[in-house]
């Protein structure tokens, strides 16, 4: 009967310790789970400004190799570019409208309408038009490569009421953008422009 006893107590033993040991796999399982979510989340939220980012950097490139042998960008604007095709392949052209990763017109020219540049200009901007608050502040405020930032002169973010210009040499409005400022500035509706030389 002792023997009995001490055989049903080991086995009682036993299944305590494995409700206990389920509970704490249980717990861990759904703190590991919160954490996968969460961080899939956060990168989610990023990773439209940098494929947006890419975009950008490859869309300069191409028009700085097309203007390479001439001494200005003159003629340079957002048709130009379509015409010649001179855009990275996951943009695409809808209604005679550039349209860049978020699915908005994207322009190209002297200011955020997509101006034709005049003789002489050395400059040109690219302007990602009509985007939402979160898609403004990631896409002004994003740590881009350093080769992205080899050819830009400015960011400015714009709205119908107002324009928001900073640059390398600006003091109170310098590169790269701060997110809780790129925040304050955005607004549904606003425009980046990213002006390169």
């Amino acid at each position: 009967m002792k023997k009995k006893s001490k055989l049903a107590k080991l086995i009682k033993r036993f299944w305590d310790i494995v409700r206990k040991t389920k509970l704490v796999i249980i717990l861990c399982c759904l703190v590991v789970v919160v954490v996968l979510m969460t961080m899939i989340m956060l990168k989610q939220r990023d990773i439209g400004a940098y494929e947006a980012g890419m975009q950008i950097e490859q869309l300069a490139n191409m028009i700085r190799g097309h203007y390479k042998m001439r001494s200005d960008y003159w003629g340079l604007n957002t048709d130009e570019i379509i015409k010649n095709n001179l855009y990275p392949n996951d943009m695409t052209v809808n209604g005679g409208k550039l349209l860049g990763y978020f699915g908005n017109p994207v322009e190209i020219g002297m200011d955020t309408n997509g101006m034709t540049i005049m003789p002489t200009i050395r400059e040109f901007g690219i302007t990602y038009r009509d985007l939402t608050k979160a898609q403004c502040t990631a896409l002004a405020s994003d740590r881009f490569r350093k080769t992205f930032w080899l050819g830009i002169k400015e960011i400015s973010i714009t709205d119908n009421i107002s324009s928001h210009t900073f640059g390398w040499d600006d003091k109170e409005s310098v590169l790269p953008l701060d997110k809780r400022k790129a925040a304050d500035l955005c607004h549904n509706g606003s425009n980046v422009l990213f002006r390169f030389e």
